[in-house]
C-alpha cells in the first residue's frame, strides 16, 4: 500500500511541477498555456517531476533515519565516595 501511495504522490507531484514549468515556459514563449497541455510534455513532466520528488523524499527519509539511528554518547561516571 505504501508503494502505490508514494507512486501517487510522486505522479501528481510531477504533474503539477510540469504544469507550472511548462506553463512559465510557454508565456515567455508566446504561445500560452497549450504548451503546458501537450500530452507527451504531461507525460515527460511526469516521469522528470515524479523522480526529482522521489529523490527528494528518499533524501529526507534517509536524513531522518540516519538521526533516529545515532547512538547516544556514553559517558562514564566513576563515583568513589
Amino acid at each position: 500500500m505504501s508503494a502505490v501511495f508514494d507512486f501517487l504522490v510522486n505522479t501528481a507531484g510531477g504533474l503539477l511541477m510540469n504544469l507550472g514549468v511548462s506553463g512559465m515556459v510557454g508565456q515567455l514563449l508566446g504561445v500560452g498555456a497549450t504548451l503546458a497541455l501537450h500530452p507527451l510534455l504531461l507525460l515527460t513532466g511526469i516521469v522528470v517531476g515524479g523522480a526529482g520528488i522521489a529523490m527528494a523524499r528518499s533524501a529526507r527519509q534517509e536524513a531522518i533515519a540516519r538521526e533516529l539511528n545515532k547512538r547516544p554518547q556514553l559517558q562514564l561516571v566513576v563515583n568513589n565516595t
